[in-house]
Formats: C-alpha cells, sequence, structure tokens
C-alpha cells in the first residue's frame, strides 16, 4: 500500500464516522457562516457563508416566498496533520510522530429573514467541538508520549445582511448577492487545559495549566467586519458558472491569553475566494453538481490594525466538488474540498526575527454540508 493511501484511509474512515453522525444531528434539528483556513492556521466557522450560494432556481421550480423566515445549520469537519514550512511539507515530522493533529468539528446554526425578495438578514450562533494532539519530547528525536488540548462551546456571534443587486424574479439567469456584517467577540478567547512537558531534573512528564493553541480557541479574539460576494452566470441551458469570496477585517489587533506559551495572539483577518461550474442534473428540484477552485487563508498582514502578536499565517488551495438539492423549502448542500496546495507563510513577527516559519498543520481534506428550511 502507497504512503498516500495509508494516510487517506484513516481520513475516510474518520470523514465517514464524522460526517454520518453530525448530518444526523442535523436532520434532528430540522433547521450559513464563515469557512476560513484550516487546521493550525486558525479554523473558525463551519460551512458556508450566507453568500456561498444565493438560491438561483432550476427550470419548472416554483418562486419561494417573497418574505419570511428560514433556519439553517451548516457542519464542517476536517482533521489536520500535515505540517509545512511555506509550501515544503514536513514529511519527517509525521514519520515519527512529531506533527500537532487538529481535529475539529464546527456547527452553525442561523436563523434568517428576508424583508422582500432581494433584502434579507441572516444571524449565525456558531458552536465548536476541538481537539489538539502534541508530542512529548526527551530529546530533540525521542517522544515519549502525546497529550491533548481540547475547547468546547460556543463561538464568534454573526449578523450580516445579504441583498441582491438585481429583482431575482426577474433574472434568474445572473445575479450578484452581496453581504455586510459584524462579528461579535461573544466566543471565549482564554480556553484553559492542561498541557504535558518533559521535566529533565525529575526525569518525568510534568503538567502545568496553559491557553490552548490559538488555533482551537473558540472566539478569534475581537470584533471583525465581514465582506461577502457571490455572483453567478447562466453559461449554457442547465450549466451555470460562479464566483464567491468572504473576507473579515478584524481592526483590533491582539490580545494577551492566561498563561500562553506563545504570548500575545494576534487578531488576524480571514477570507475565502470560491470559483467553478454548477450543472443541473434534475432542474425541477435544482439537483446539481459543481467543480470549483478554492482558497482560503489567513493573511500575513491584515487590511485595517496592526498585524503584531501570535499568528500562523498561510493559505490552502483545494478542488471542491459538491452537491446540492432543493425541494419545496428544503435545501441540501455537501462540498468537500481536497487541497493540492499548502502554503504557511512567515508572520510579522518570524519575519522581523529573520526566522523560518513553525512547521503548521494542514487538512488533506475537508467535509462541509448544510440544511435549510424555508417557513
Amino acid at each position: 500500500m502507497s504512503t498516500f493511501q495509508q494516510r487517506l484511509n484513516p481520513l475516510i474512515s474518520a470523514t465517514s464516522r464524522g460526517f454520518f453522525g453530525v448530518l444526523a444531528s442535523l436532520f434532528a434539528l430540522a433547521t450559513s457562516p464563515p469557512v476560513h483556513a484550516q487546521g493550525c492556521i486558525a479554523s473558525r466557522g463551519s460551512s458556508l457563508t450566507p453568500c456561498q450560494y444565493g438560491e438561483h432556481l432550476g427550470e419548472g421550480e416554483v418562486l419561494p416566498p417573497s418574505s419570511g423566515f428560514q433556519a439553517q445549520v451548516g457542519y464542517r469537519w476536517l482533521h489536520s496533520d500535515s505540517m509545512f514550512v511555506h509550501d515544503v511539507e514536513q514529511t519527517q515530522l509525521e514519520t515519527h510522530g512529531g506533527q500537532e493533529i487538529n481535529d475539529q468539528h464546527f456547527i452553525d446554526v442561523g436563523l434568517s429573514y428576508a424583508f422582500n425578495s432581494r433584502v434579507s438578514v441572516t444571524l449565525t450562533l456558531p458552536f465548536a467541538v476541538n481537539d489538539r494532539s502534541e508530542p512529548v519530547y526527551r530529546s530533540p528525536t525521542v517522544i515519549v508520549d502525546r497529550f491533548h488540548t481540547q475547547a468546547s462551546g460556543f463561538g464568534d456571534l454573526r449578523l450580516e445582511a445579504n441583498a441582491w443587486l438585481l429583482d431575482p424574479n426577474k433574472h434568474m439567469k445572473g445575479n450578484i448577492l452581496v453581504g455586510m456584517g459584524l462579528s461579535a467577540p461573544s466566543g471565549d478567547r482564554d480556553v484553559q487545559d492542561t498541557f504535558e512537558a518533559w521535566d529533565f531534573r525529575a526525569r518525568r512528564i510534568a503538567t502545568s495549566q496553559h491557553a490552548v493553541d490559538q488555533s482551537i480557541q473558540l472566539g478569534v479574539g475581537g470584533w471583525g467586519m465581514v465582506v461577502d460576494l457571490y455572483a453567478y452566470q447562466q453559461i449554457l441551458p442547465r450549466l451555470n458558472g460562479f464566483v464567491n469570496g468572504s473576507y473579515t477585517m478584524t481592526p483590533e489587533e491582539k490580545y494577551t491569553p492566561t498563561a500562553s506559551r506563545d504570548g500575545d495572539y494576534s487578531i488576524p483577518d480571514s477570507y475565502l475566494a470560491r470559483g467553478g461550474l454548477e450543472f443541473f442534473v434534475w432542474p425541477k428540484h435544482s439537483l446539481s453538481v459543481s467543480l470549483a477552485g478554492r482558497v482560503e487563508g489567513v493573511p500575513v498582514h491584515d487590511l485595517v490594525g496592526g498585524s503584531d502578536g501570535f499568528r500562523r499565517p498561510g493559505y490552502a488551495v483545494s478542488i471542491e466538488p459538491g452537491v446540492s438539492l432543493a425541494i419545496r423549502s428544503w435545501s441540501i448542500m455537501v462540498n468537500t474540498p481536497v487541497a493540492v496546495y499548502r502554503n504557511r507563510q512567515a508572520s510579522v513577527l518570524e519575519q522581523a526575527a529573520g526566522t523560518e516559519p513553525v512547521a503548521a498543520g494542514f487538512a488533506d481534506l475537508v467535509v462541509t454540508c448544510s440544511i435549510s428550511k424555508r417557513f
């Protein structure tokens, strides 16, 4: 069996367990939120931005009500254990088990209200269950144990307004949806847990309390301003082209968590961009398949405010197949971005010190899905 297959098999197995378990929960809840970066590159939010998929109809579908409520649940799962410095994978860490490993589950519950067929607002409450595993070194080449730290709870509340630039009742073959909103620092940004390290004097493992790693903190640490865009255009009957972008700006620069191992934590911007094709297999019920290119990450420099403090900037480029279905008042979407390129960039602090970036973990694939219901 090849090395790639050996690494892919447990990912597929874990994906199946995580996906089907949470999908059952989504249906039980019977009810679209930021997705930025993955793994050690700070990752918060779950499946879809409100602008990621504007609702457009297949042939023969009845127009939805021009106003009213819609409930959504989005889910995202990732397992990151592929370590990178710049765009070079650190396979030596993975070979001897020295990588940091993040397992993260995000569930976002959203409620939207459409004032008319063009303008709506969405309130999103995210929930996360994060686990991070790190090695305990007795020497640079000897690992004596691994330990886990966790962070679970509610994240940063998000409120966003969205508007179609053209009347969707008259422009069903192409339109542009824009969104603006705020992300409030409601998620705990100072989650603590027990860490392990080798005590050379006592020649045993010692424990201490510290702030968990930035990548699994529940909140980004400050206020954010969100800008979204989604646009689609019919190219041929049943075939649409689409683009989607989202950027979160954070004017605050950094904060100091309690007992941090990494000093001040930066409050970073984040971004997502997508573009691709969507083909309607069953237009009557908007059953479609899509294939997109996707890039998401954390920039080295923020657009507004400073960029000091500890951060792991970087980005992942992925190929993203997807499927969506809309029947009457229900909509379901599943997307599985598969990474084809990853780059852990040097932060402002690392550039100032003239050092190489510390290796950061990325996921090989991510599972995202959402379900929504109009009322």
